[in-house]
């Protein structure tokens, strides 16, 4: 295989993959928001504190999904922009076409944070309504403790793997990065 169809393989098989992870994006969105809405309504039905206790782990493993899925399409983008586009000659590609028009990733980003920040609200509302309504119940104080430290630790791991999304998304091309140093 010659190194302009390895190269026309990567860049075939990456802009896939990101079109893959956009529209697993879309499903975890819709398939996302039905669950909380129907664990919400058996929450309400059947008020136990397991069923309420669960929605913003819930809620946690959606936000962790949705990263890692832009995080897929982060990389695969970075990798067609830094390493297979350059082999292309004077062709302008798709990703160095994205960068240079910063109005558009804007919009990637402001999604990243817009739909992060709203399941983070979700979040501490509904673990702030489930500690609360173990206390009202006279649950265990240290089961609500304990159910106060495991939420803030998911809310903590949430955070800190958005930060890591974010500086990864958000640094400057190779090149930039060697002429920088």
């Amino acid at each position: 295989m010659s190194s302009d169809d390895f190269s026309k393989q990567q860049y075939i098989s990456l802009r896939a993959e990101i079109s893959e992870s956009k529209s697993r994006v879309f499903w975890l969105l819709i398939v996302g928001i039905f669950l909380v809405l129907a664990s919400g309504y058996l929450a309400a039905a059947q008020p136990s504190a397991f069923a309420n206790a669960s929605i913003p782990f819930l809620l946690l493993a959606i936000m962790l999904s949705f990263i890692a899925e832009e995080s897929n399409i982060s990389r695969a983008g970075r990798y067609l922009r830094e390493v297979v586009e350059p082999r292309i000659g004077d062709l302008l590609g798709w990703e160095h076409w994205l960068e240079s028009q910063q109005r558009y990733r804007e919009v990637d980003r402001a999604f990243v944070v817009g739909f992060s920040s709203l399941f983070l609200l979700f979040f501490v509302i509904s673990a702030s309504l489930t500690i609360r309504q173990l206390d009202r119940a006279g649950g265990h104080q240290s089961i609500v403790w304990s159910l106060g430290a495991a939420y803030t630790l998911g809310a903590f791991c949430v955070i800190y793997v958005l930060a890591r999304h974010w500086t990864a998304s958000t640094k400057p091309p190779i090149e930039e990065a060697v002429e920088e140093s």
